[in-house]
């Protein structure tokens, strides 16, 4: 299993489409802080995006990516009165899904706007080197292709309404958002240190395809950079460069996020987690899961059931 495709698995990634908005000029969206990373892509029209103190200009085919908590607005124009989200989605009672209409009579835009919800984020890479936001231009190129074909599909789906088009848009989204990370890394962000860019990097992308793959061996600087095939000094500069850490400690959080896995399953012992992630005694297992998320593994087990049962 490839790095990128573990972090998801990981995170348990699951999005939902909130509607496929039929918007007419002139119109506007505001919308507050959540706890949701949001997309929205543009398959016609277009429109402004204001958020984070900037403002870009969405046409069809870009897909744009919000990280949770980031307010933003939606409009044709700048200075059109930006609607609350149940204003805009008052014709299906405030409910989110199936095509909205909102806007008056001038100019058409479609929007398919979503939400990814990520289940475990506290020691996962992948969440916590999103960027603020992410916009991925649909100007030709492969993967921009590949985005617009998906998008298509999606509003098919959306356009249908046919029994389980829910579910289908939502593993659409899923696929959207991880052509949109690839877009993204191969473009823009491959002149900035991040775990997304170092995952396309030749160099640091085997040395993490081997600790997220065997955790529980026995890693130094020096065994990751023979199989990175640099020497330990290369290496160390390189990795600490992309991802902001030197190797081991990476490792270490990565073992945490795979044992709170495990914990939150609850049907391996304290003892085989610690195993299982590399530590040969329980006693330095709980002291290093408590330093990293401010637990006891047994009270990060018991938390987790309690969720698990409401």
């Amino acid at each position: 299993m490839d790095v990128l495709t573990e972090a998801l698995r990981s995170v348990q990634l699951r999005s939902q489409i909130y509607g496929r908005l039929e918007l007419k000029a002139p119109w506007g969206m505001r919308v507050d802080a959540h706890d949701v990373t949001r997309f929205y892509a543009v398959s016609r029209g277009g429109c402004l995006l204001e958020a984070g103190g900037r403002r870009l200009t969405l046409a069809p085919g870009d897909v744009v990516l919000l990280r949770a908590r980031l307010p933003h607005v939606l409009r044709d124009r700048p200075g059109s009165r930006a609607a609350s989200p149940e204003e805009v989605y008052a014709q299906r009672g405030g409910r989110c899904g199936g095509i909205v209409h909102y806007g008056g009579d001038g100019a058409p835009t479609t929007i398919v706007a979503g939400g990814l919800h990520f289940s475990d984020t506290r020691l996962n890479p992948l969440v916590s080197s999103l960027p603020e936001l992410i916009h991925v231009q649909g100007d030709g190129g492969v993967g921009t292709r590949w985005l617009e074909s998906t998008l298509q599909f999606v509003a098919a789906e959306m356009d249908a309404e046919m029994p389980g088009y829910e579910l289908v848009a939502g593993r659409l989204a899923d696929v959207l958002f991880v052509q949109a990370l690839r877009t993204y890394v191969a473009g823009v962000a491959c002149e900035q240190a991040s775990w997304l860019r170092a995952l396309w990097d030749p160099t640091l992308g085997v040395a993490l395809q081997r600790m997220h793959e065997r955790p529980a061996d026995a890693w130094t600087v020096e065994s990751l950079a023979r199989a990175a095939g640099v020497s330990r000094s290369a290496f160390a500069a390189r990795f600490k460069g992309a991802l902001g850490v030197p190797p081991l400690e990476y490792l270490t959080r990565w073992r945490m996020h795979r044992a709170a896995e495990m914990l939150a399953d609850g049907a391996a012992r304290t003892a085989e987690v610690a195993s299982a992630v590399g530590y040969e005694t329980d006693g330095a297992f709980v002291k290093a899961f408590k330093r990293h998320t401010g637990e006891t593994p047994g009270a990060y087990r018991r938390k987790a059931r309690a969720g698990a049962d409401r």
